[in-house]
């Protein structure tokens, strides 16, 4: 395995581990809040059990030039942000409010129409994570 097809691999397994932080932060913030609705003891809680931190090291591009390779599988779509806004409030009205506006902070925005378009696809990734839970 090349050094470029590694680091494409590792780049995938660190965004599932963020989406996977990023709902067990939800789920925490779900479980604080009830506890402090039930017990009457609003803003006592401790810090977050985990939170994933950005390294400060910008990935490099490699000083050679690669040959590009042929592939056959399949262009996927490109998604619009009407398909994201689609999933994105079927989630919201099914109860699940909180994880979708987490799932936009965690694309570095507060609004579902500031996302970058090159994050659509990766929003309908977990989505279907929030989904099949």
């Amino acid at each position: 395995m090349n050094i470029t097809k590694a680091n494409k691999r590792i780049a995938a397994l660190n965004q599932i581990a963020e989406g996977v932080a990023l709902l067990a932060q939800v789920i925490e913030e779900e479980a604080w809040e009830s506890l402090e609705d039930h017990a009457g003891m609003p803003g006592v809680r401790p810090l977050a059990a985990a939170q994933l931190v950005q390294p400060a090291i910008e990935q490099a591009e490699p000083p050679w030039e690669e040959e590009p390779q042929p592939s056959n599988a399949p262009v996927a779509p490109s998604v619009s942000l009407e398909q994201v806004r689609g999933v994105l409030a079927g989630l919201s009205q099914a109860g699940h409010t909180a994880k979708v506006r987490a799932l936009i902070q965690a694309a570095g925005v507060e609004k579902l129409s500031e996302v970058a378009p090159g994050k659509y696809q990766w929003l309908l990734e977990q989505a279907e994570v929030i989904t099949n839970a």
